[in-house]
């Protein structure tokens, strides 16, 4: 059940990822150099069993069938090995892939990852927009190491704020979550090699989520006791026809004629064996992959409640389930004799001598009747596995903490040394900020980094209420709701301008407030589409509104008219040689100076002195 295992446990870095990516990469010449050797040796033993077969039946030459028996048994033999070399192939490749995405992690070059979560955009979902959750760039093309469709689900709707109130689960549910993915991210070998397994999911059958959700065989209509029977008689018959035939009691073609019976009539019912073998069998390659993670799965020695509980289901220890594992044992050999069915020869060979397909459909009727349901629930699992490995990707590749949750009447949010998730490592400033149910204004020049502190902040909360680490070097945060208003475009369609589209999404943050719900609103730029004076009286009408003791609201603007109605921090930048230097430090107070001139001197738009 078990694929090779190729490495031991370690420690992840760049330099480790390098090593490792080296010695996988000699296997892999290797390996490919012994599948080549096995191909040829097969069409070798192929020719000569053909050949024994011809002196066996045309010149009847006993030591025909010494020949071709020996010769057939060694091809099959050769089969199996061959399908063994290209499975360690296989992983090998995996791993590489798996490995040289870490790599980019560390690079700052992961948006070129094919998996961005675009998949998963909603319309109206504003606040995933504002803080690129998803799409070309985001968050979700950051984390994602899943690959099944229930892990990529799992992954996008932990991301997501429900439509209903509050976070995404409980404060002791996101405890719970944060363990799990602390000791993923603690567990390399196997996180890793449980992705590689992942892409053998994604790579084969390309299964589409809706098909597990009505994965079903017909095994409730049971299976014909005829068929069983004569699936048990016909083999003893072809024997016994071989032995006459060897003994010279009849003529060979006897053989023959049961041979070509036997695959007519196998072809003849062979739309009512796929049918109670069912659409996981018909994908059984992309099955194959649903078992080793399965088997990882149960087999780790977890100790976090969370993953343990997804053992359990696997297992059957929680007294709901059949033990899958027992169940995944008899599978597998299920699926490998399937695969049988992709030799068209090895096939063809096995329906005309013993019946084939039926005594497959028999088996695979019975294990579905027992297993079935509980082999669904196991894949769901397999889904919130992929999702919590996710989740521990920061912390691998970044200085991360895990945030403490408060439980206070009044919203709280402290943090300290806080950088942008998405930014690199080297480019990345961090701030501090505490806020307890207050509203401030962040004023500053252009391009001085208070939109890039709004993300920060909303996308560490987002990781938060996910259960993951945060790009910080510690967290306080309560249980709230996040509202923004950033990127902010009309909608011709519906004939909403920019102003209006704003004031659309204050006027959902005000509704809410009235009920007194904790919140956090993140405003950017407020109210940046109409004039001035305008501006001016309407934000400052909009910020006492927000203001409360249920809300933290944080608001950028470069009117210096509203900084008097609120705390102020600021953003600034220096001038030196000539040249504009931004240091993207958040400080207390006012911003005093302004660049807008100088970046139209800068770009040529204004006269030169």
């Amino acid at each position: 059940m078990k694929e090779e295992n190729v490495y031991t446990e370690f420690n992840l870095t760049p330099e480790v990822l390098e090593r490792y990516l080296e010695s996988f990469r000699q296997l892999q010449a290797k390996r490919k150099r012994t599948f080549g050797r096995i191909s040829i040796l097969r069409l070798f033993v192929f020719i000569l069993m053909a050949g024994g077969l011809l002196f066996a039946l045309a010149a009847h030459f006993w030591w025909g069938w010494l020949i071709a028996g020996i010769s057939t048994l060694g091809f099959i033999g050769l089969i199996l090995y061959h399908m063994e070399i290209g499975n360690h192939l296989d992983c090998v490749e995996r791993l590489i892939r798996v490995y040289e995405q870490y790599q980019k992690r560390f690079r700052g070059e992961w948006q070129t990852f094919p998996e961005d979560g675009s998949a998963f955009i909603e319309e109206g979902d504003y606040v995933s927009a504002d803080l690129d959750v998803y799409g070309p760039g985001s968050l979700y093309q950051l984390l994602c190491t899943a690959h099944t469709p229930m892990g990529k689900r799992r992954l996008a709707e932990v991301l997501r704020q429900p439509e209903e109130d509050g976070c995404i689960c409980s404060a002791e549910e996101l405890r719970n979550r944060q363990e799990a993915v602390a000791e993923l991210a603690a567990r390399n070998s196997f996180s890793l090699n449980f992705e590689s397994l992942a892409i053998k999911c994604e790579s084969e059958a390309q299964y589409k989520e809706t098909e597990w959700a009505s994965v079903q065989t017909d095994a409730s209509r049971g299976f014909s006791g005829l068929l069983r029977v004569l699936a048990w008689i016909y083999p003893a018959v072809f024997v016994l026809s071989i032995v006459g035939a060897f003994l010279q009691w009849w003529q060979s073609g006897v053989i023959l004629v049961l041979f070509f019976v036997a695959l007519f009539f196998s072809w003849c019912v062979s739309g009512y064996c796929r049918e109670r073998v069912g659409d996981m069998f018909r994908h059984s390659r992309s099955m194959q992959a649903y078992l080793y993670m399965l088997d990882a799965l149960a087999s780790e020695p977890f100790e976090a409640p969370y993953l343990k509980e997804l053992q359990e289901t696997v297992s059957g220890t929680d007294g709901k389930n059949e033990n899958l594992l027992l169940g995944l044992r008899q599978l597998e050999g299920l699926l490998a004799a399937y695969n049988i069915r992709y030799n068209p020869m090895a096939h063809w060979l096995l329906s005309g001598c013993c019946l084939y397909d039926i005594h497959l459909a028999g088996r695979a009727v019975k294990w579905d009747q027992r297993y079935g349901k509980c082999l669904r629930q196991g894949i769901n699992a397999l889904g919130e596995l992929e999702m919590l490995s996710s989740l521990a990707v920061l912390g691998r590749t970044a200085r991360v903490s895990y945030p403490e949750f408060v439980e206070h009447t009044t919203p709280e949010l402290q943090i300290k040394q806080a950088v942008h998730p998405l930014l690199p490592a080297e480019a990345a400033v961090a701030n501090d900020i505490s806020l307890c149910g207050q509203t401030i204004i962040i004023t500053g020049s252009n391009m001085s980094g208070k939109t890039t502190f709004l993300r920060t902040i909303g996308l560490n909360l987002i990781l938060a209420y996910a259960g993951a680490p945060v790009c910080c070097q510690e967290m306080k945060v309560s249980l709230m709701r996040i509202f923004t208003s950033m990127r902010v475009t009309d909608d011709v369609k519906h004939g909403i301008s920019t102003f209006y589209a704003e004031i659309l999404r204050i006027k959902e943050m005000i509704e809410y407030g009235k009920c007194s719900r904790p919140m956090l609103c993140l405003v950017d730029e407020i109210f940046k589409g109409t004039n001035s004076a305008d501006r001016i009286v309407g934000a400052e009408a909009v910020i006492r509104r927000l203001s409360g003791k249920e809300a933290i609201v944080i608001v950028s603007t470069h009117d210096f008219e509203l900084c008097k109605i609120a705390d102020n921090y600021h953003f600034e930048e220096s001038y030196e040689n000539d040249r504009l230097t931004f240091d993207y430090r958040l400080r207390k107070g006012i911003c005093t100076t302004t660049n807008a001139l100088y970046l139209l001197k800068m770009a040529g738009l204004t006269e030169t002195e």
